[in-house]
């Protein structure tokens, strides 16, 4: 069963630490030199750092043993996190938004440019470590992936702070400092509706980025003895964890064996689908029981499906 590796656990808090450490110190220098676009920054970082909490929650939780009634584990309980962090992200992009518009709005505050360039810096290197820590682990992780996007608009948006900050102090207008905040909403939004889409896709049991169904059951009548596979469903319990099942079509009910073990090193070798569940039939069974007739029937139709179609 598929767990995250006690790396990307420690990882996910070394990071969560990090960008704590930075929120307060970032959240409290904005609001004395008196700059949004730092403000907003630290509550970009404030979200990063729920989402963190989310990630290692989901990554504690997805360690729990499979039992009888979740027989696939707990891995799932990382995509169910990702709504939540979501939401927050949504709630701190909307309050920068209306900060922005009601200071550009209104009378644009005066600003300290040395303090906020100083904790600007401080930020991207920060944001820089955090990346460092967890951009080996995004691959196999919904949330570590999120997070790690998010460390890395966090770096632009203190790159952005650094330079609006500079270009104030050389005496441009301060309104900067607002659009730069709403630079950074900007950031945050794409990033919130691509992690909600993913979560979604696997809530919905998609086909996994990669994996087309069509092609897996072409690739099947490779193996000598398959007629052809239909019902085919392929899915994923979490990220990492592909799964399959189809109905097998066989020439020769004698030769199921052979022919299940080379099609389940098929589709790990290739496809890297570990988890497969495959139901062997002859064609006559296969018209007995009219399973492509059934309401959970797969959407794949093949040439190779046909009845007409020659054995392997």
């Amino acid at each position: 069963m598929h767990t995250p590796p006690d790396g990307a656990r420690k990882a996910l808090l070394a990071g969560l630490l990090l960008t704590l450490l930075f929120v307060a110190i970032e959240a409290f220098t904005g609001y004395l030199a008196g700059s949004l676009a730092l403000i907003s920054d630290a509550g970009h970082m404030l979200a990063d750092s729920a989402g963190l909490v989310l990630a290692l929650a989901a990554a504690t939780i997805a360690r729990r043993p499979a039992d009888s009634r979740r027989t696939f584990g707990y891995a799932r309980a990382e995509v169910l996190s990702v709504p939540v962090h979501v939401a927050l992200l949504v709630a701190i992009a909307g309050y920068i938004v209306y900060e922005s518009v009601r200071r550009l709005a209104g009378e644009t505050p005066d600003l300290d440019p040395g303090p906020v360039i100083a904790v600007g810096v401080s930020g991207l290197a920060v944001n820089l470590l955090v990346l460092r820590l967890l951009h080996g682990h995004a691959h196999d992780n919904l949330n570590i992936r999120g997070a790690t996007l998010e460390a890395m608009a966090d770096a632009l948006g203190s790159v952005a702070v650094i330079v609006s900050s500079t270009a104030i102090a050389l005496g441009a207008w301060h309104g900067i400092d607002a659009l730069v905040a709403l630079a950074i909403a900007a950031l945050i939004i794409p990033r919130a509706v691509a992690l909600l889409r993913q979560a979604g896709s696997i809530l919905m049991e998609s086909a996994p980025r990669g994996l087309e169904p069509d092609a897996i059951a072409a690739a099947a009548t490779e193996i000598r003895g398959v007629v052809a596979l239909h019902d085919v469903h392929v899915w994923s319990i979490a990220p990492s964890f592909p799964a399959l099942s189809a109905h097998v079509e066989l020439s020769d009910a004698g030769c199921t064996e052979h022919v299940l073990t080379d099609l389940a090193t098929l589709f790990r070798d290739r496809f890297g689908i570990g988890h497969v569940t495959l139901q062997p039939e002859t064609p006559a069974l296969h018209a007995a029981m009219e399973c492509c007739m059934s309401p959970d029937a797969g959407r794949i139709e093949l040439a190779a499906h046909s009845h007409g179609t020659g054995a392997r």
